[in-house]
């Protein structure tokens, strides 16, 4: 199995992800790359504080076997997608049906004849 070696990068310093990780192939390693890039901005404690602009210099970087750079995936897409995904999970919460009005037409009668 590839190994990948994973290293965040903001344009001025590169930190090597302390682990070589084993993977099936590079799609894996992305999703990998992507979960790291998320707990980063989750735990950092002044990643909140930086501008969009500082906030897109970071990136994680997937390497090769071999040392070669095989892929960038930026932190910033990844915060996007996730403030979206979160949107989309709140739309889509169903909310119980409350009938307000009245003149009783959510209301069940029985006929009597």
């Amino acid at each position: 199995m590839p190994r990948y070696s994973l290293v965040l990068y903001n344009q001025r310093h590169r930190v090597r992800y302390p682990e070589t990780l084993s993977l099936p192939d590079v799609d894996a390693a992305q999703h990998v790359a992507r979960r790291v890039a998320n707990v980063f901005m989750e735990v950092v404690p002044y990643w909140g504080d930086l501008t969009s602009n500082q906030q897109g210099r970071y990136v994680v970087e997937i390497i090769g076997e071999a040392g070669e750079l095989l892929l960038t995936v930026p932190f910033k897409d990844k915060r996007k997608r996730r403030l979206i995904r979160l949107r989309q999970l709140r739309m889509n919460k169903k909310k119980p049906h409350q009938d307000s009005s009245t003149d009783g037409a959510g209301e069940f009668r029985e006929e009597r004849t």
